[in-house]
């Protein structure tokens, strides 16, 4: 089965079909309710004057004879606990593997239920349709058969419920899709009709007072509290194994200017723009000492606090259980589970919208503007912290004036009291606008117009936040999972709850979830074309409390409709569902949110640096120079792991980048330090001969070294006898040309006793010119990331609005000119780039998509050239979107004469090779080598008869460099 059938929603709409008939019946007979039995007044309890003044002996047996059932439940439940705990298999009780969905993972044994909903989720998902609809069915037969319109409501409501689930199980999957959004559409004008008929009664159910004792609050407010910590805090230093971007440049930061006091330009930018992050971190490195756990501990703290503070506010503005429940959901949510264990700055913004908003309901209540100015203090701060936090200003802006109408507030004392809040705002206006300003063109904002193009795209990017909220998330910093931003199962009750508070928009509750929910899930989210999490994460919270609101108006509902005698099964069942509803949570967030190769890299790397480091000990990064791999671009978090170990004076001096060339011969004169450890990339593509050559070659001049392998990286420690007396030594040879038949050469390291010079001669005419040697103009630089396989030193790389560059060629011959260019391109695009010389014009680049990603050669011309000097231009015009160009890279530019040259095949011809012995060992020498006028290539090689000579990756004999020459006639 691939899809849910259409029969399975047969009980559900016949359950709304006849609800809604025998509604109709009943407005026209006019048939009613009796009236419900007064309720009874809870009786009061006096303690008993002995029990209260008692000793504490009295006390404890009068605690135990009254809870000693209680109490016998609870040791139930601690005997099994324990038990539990100590005959945990090993992969429960061991190290927690770093890869998600891997036996060892916390909560791994709910796998089950979520592989069977995986493998069969069409049928499970027909079978809850089906039950759904039976009950919602069942309800309405019984409320008709009692000619109830109450009970006919309740089920009316219950089929509702089962409508919005069997759309939010057909939205998931692509191919019934579009029912689903059918189905949700007709589900949600069905909640917002039955909420403006009911909207008294969920008045009544949001406003009422509480029923709860002050020690059952504070128990249940201490649970609240205890779920959100364990999520944030369980196994922190452990997962996310991996680094996220943002977090390494931000914790970086933060450190280098907070604890290290280092000049950095970035840092510094965002201090002085974002300041609040970096104090809300900084105080946590100087206490735990600079670390990425204390970052994150720092966050996981806050968003503990949060989650207090979020209870606090609602429970200002509604009923204690709704606000526990609330509570509850947030505390549990994968969502904010995710972004309050990584130490990024678009984590820090959770504590502020919620203080704000408490502290301004407390406002409200003390009717003073001193409480005003305090609230407006926590939204200054807030919009200190990040972007995101911006809309919130407008937030209480619109709460602010629309309260004080409702309170009928004086206009005077009404400014003075929204003048309060936004004075601490209006002072950090000079360091937010030339922030967010330059945020316009980073988010595409100042890209779209207002034309019917534009506003299809707004209509494109608000599909695509619903698409994030109801069926799938976008890949973003904080929360990625296969599946939307909230649980599932909550977003019936969801929408539910947005219904319910658009039909009671004057209650207070509903009015500020609405105007939260509106001014941050689409405005921005539209406008930046993000529907990304970060963006939405600080209205979180109150898309909680709509689902918060939609499961308890749906409870009380029912419990109305079903009688007392039923509420031991619905609170049965709601304790089920509020007990396995975090535990699924639970399991996804450590099971199946994705943790990216890039960041578990980054923390491997950083992990294996800590490792290695200590004061006699000198860490050494094989890598490429200036190339895009985690050796170079990560030491930030190298550096950070280090001082875990290391004083922050000994970091710079304790480790280097070292080409991979040059790692072999120079490591035993790199440091002072009589230890070594390399740090080899396993994983990255460029240069793969090398870098595994070299791993080879560590292998065999160093057999006592120890290796430590990882999933991406391999490491080589080598102690000081070891490095002391290798079995091999490690040289490079440099070979220059001092006059037409005099060569000199020289060893790094080491020495030659026999030296051989191999020489090539050519065949053909042709100059090869390697493009990055050029003199770069305006708009192109020489470069060696983003491609692999480029010849020379690099390639030349074009960026947006160059000029062109030019470079000169010498023509010996009167006859056409080719010029064979190595270039790569990486899309498809209309803009080829041209070679020009004495007025003639020729483009190259028109590749197709098989050709894209890799190094090809193009021959461009003939060209008319005078013999002499020439003047070539190498141009690439381009007037497309400047957002969408991307770059063109030129590697090697071959001249030749000849029309059926081409550069794949070899014209050189090998001639005898000329040994040349020593009878003591040398470091350096020169040769004579007798040439006939020609073009050659040489090269020299080294080889020493008393120990192995090797090259720089473990070849023997050590060879040069190779040098082009010509030998004039």
């Amino acid at each position: 089965m691939d899809y849910i059938p259409f029969w399975t929603l047969i009980p559900i709409l016949t359950s709304l079909l006849l609800g809604l008939a025998w509604l109709w019946l009943a407005r026209r007979h006019k048939w009613s309710d009796a009236e419900p039995e007064p309720a009874r007044e809870s009786e009061i309890v006096v303690e008993d004057a002995q029990e209260v003044g008692g000793d504490v002996k009295f006390r404890l047996r009068t605690f135990i004879s009254t809870y000693h059932r209680e109490l016998l439940l609870a040791g139930v439940l601690l005997g099994l606990t324990i038990f539990a705990f100590l005959s945990a298999p090993v992969q429960m009780t061991g190290e927690i593997s770093k890869l998600p969905q891997m036996p060892g993972r916390p909560f791994f044994f709910i796998h089950w239920q979520r592989n069977h909903l995986l493998l069969f989720y069409f049928q499970t998902a027909s079978v809850i349709i089906v039950i759904t609809g039976l009950l919602a069915l069942s309800l309405t037969i019984a409320a008709v058969i009692r000619r109830s319109p109450q009970k006919v409501s309740t089920s009316l409501l219950w089929s509702l419920m089962a409508l919005a689930g069997s759309a939010q199980w057909m939205v998931a999957e692509d191919k019934q899709r579009p029912i689903g959004i059918v189905l949700y559409l007709l589900s949600g004008i069905g909640f917002l009709i039955w909420s403006f008929r009911n909207n008294q009664k969920i008045d009544n159910d949001i406003e009422s007072p509480s029923t709860i004792s002050k020690k059952w609050e504070i128990t249940l407010v201490v649970l609240v509290v205890a779920l959100a910590a364990f999520g944030r805090l369980y196994a922190l230093k452990s997962v996310p194994y991996g680094i996220e971007g943002d977090e390494a440049k931000w914790t970086a930061e933060v450190v280098s200017i907070g604890i290290r006091g280092e000049y950095d330009s970035n840092g510094l930018y965002h201090r002085d723009a974002l300041p609040v992050s970096f104090y809300m971190q900084t105080i946590f490195h100087k206490l735990l000492g600079p670390s990425l756990y204390a970052a994150r501990l720092e966050v996981a703290l806050f968003s503990i606090l949060g989650c207090l503070v979020f209870y606090f506010f609602l429970r200002q503005i509604t009923t204690k259980p709704l606000a526990l429940l609330a509570a509850w959901l947030l505390s549990a949510s994968i969502f904010d589970i995710s972004a309050s264990r990584l130490a990024n700055v678009e984590s820090h913004v959770k504590i502020w919208p919620l203080l704000a908003l408490c502290l301004l309901a407390w406002a409200m209540h003390k009717k003073h503007w001193v409480y005003y100015s305090i609230a407006g203090i926590a939204l200054a701060i807030g919009v200190l912290t990040y972007d995101t936090v911006l809309p919130l200003g407008l937030v209480m802006i619109v709460i602010v004036v629309v309260e004080s109408i409702r309170q009928k507030l004086s206009f005077g004392e009404a400014m003075r009291n929204l003048m309060a809040m936004l004075t601490p705002s209006l002072l950090t206006f000079p360091f937010l606008i030339p922030y967010f300003t330059g945020r316009f063109g980073y988010y595409g904002i100042d890209n779209q117009g207002i034309a019917d193009p534009g506003l299809m795209i707004y209509w494109e990017d608000f599909k695509k936040v619903m698409m994030s909220w109801f069926v799938r998330t976008f890949e973003d910093f904080l929360y990625n999972r296969r599946g939307p931003l909230l649980n599932a199962f909550l977003l019936p009750w969801l929408t539910f709850g947005f219904a319910a508070v658009v039909a009671t928009i004057r209650r207070r509750l509903s009015f500020w979830t609405l105007v939260w929910v509106l001014l941050f899930i689409f405005p921005v989210p539209i406008a930046a074309h993000s529907p990304f999490g970060r963006v939405y994460y600080p209205a979180l919270p109150a898309m909680y409390i709509l689902a918060g609101i939609g499961l308890y108006l749906f409870t009380q509902e029912t419990v109305r409709a079903l009688g007392k005698d039923f509420k031991p099964l619905i609170t049965a069942i709601a304790f089920a569902v509020l007990f396995w509803l975090p535990l699924f949570n639970l399991y996804i967030y450590f099971n199946e949110v994705v943790d990216f190769g890039d960041r578990q890299m980054r923390r491997e790397v950083a992990e294996m640096a800590k490792e290695a480091a200590s004061e006699d000990n000198f860490l050494v990064l094989a890598s490429v120079p200036r190339g895009n791999e985690a050796l170079n671009n990560e030491y930030q978090m190298i550096e950070l792991f280090m001082m875990e170990k290391l004083p922050v004076e000994q970091i710079n001096s304790s480790y280097k980048n070292v080409p991979l060339e040059e790692v072999l011969p120079t490591l035993a004169n790199l440091s002072s330090k009589p230890n070594r450890s390399i740090l080899l990339d396993k994983a990255t593509f460029s240069e793969r001969k090398k870098r595994d050559d070299l791993a080879n070659a560590l292998r065999t001049c160093y057999p006592n070294a120890t290796w430590k392998t990882g999933l991406f990286f391999e490491r080589v420690d080598i102690d000081a006898e070891s490095l002391a007396n290798p079995a091999c030594t490690g040289s490079s040879m440099i070979l220059s040309q001092d006059s037409a038949n005099q060569f000199s050469w020289e060893l790094t390291h080491g020495a030659a006793t026999q030296v051989n010079m191999a020489c090539e001669i050519l065949n053909r005419d042709r100059d090869l010119l390697e493009a990055e040697t050029f003199n770069p103009y305006p708009g192109w630089q020489a470069e060696t990331a983003f491609a692999t396989g480029w010849n020379g030193n690099g390639f030349l790389m074009d960026n947006y609005g160059s000029v062109p560059t030019l470079f000169d060629i010498e023509v010996e011959e009167d006859k056409p000119v080719y010029l064979w260019v190595r270039f790569y391109q990486r899309v498809v695009d209309e803009y080829p780039a041209e070679l020009f010389l004495n007025g003639q014009t020729f483009s190259f680049n028109t590749v197709d998509g098989e050709k894209l990603n890799q190094w090809i050669w193009e021959r461009v011309g003939p060209f008319d050239a005078p013999t002499g000097l020439n003047t070539v231009g190498l141009n690439r015009p381009y007037n497309g979107v400047p957002y969408e160009f991307m770059a063109l890279f030129i590697d090697s530019i071959i001249v030749t004469t000849d029309p059926n040259f081409s550069p794949t095949e070899n014209y050189f011809s090998a001639l005898p090779s000329i040994p040349f012995n020593f009878q003591n060992e040398l470091k350096s020498g020169s040769i004579i080598l007798p040439l006939e006028p020609g073009d050659y290539r040489c090269t020299a090689e080294a080889v020493n008869k008393n120990y192995l000579l090797v090259d720089a990756f473990g070849y023997n004999p050590v060879r040069s460099n190779s040098i082009e020459l010509t030998i004039e006639p």
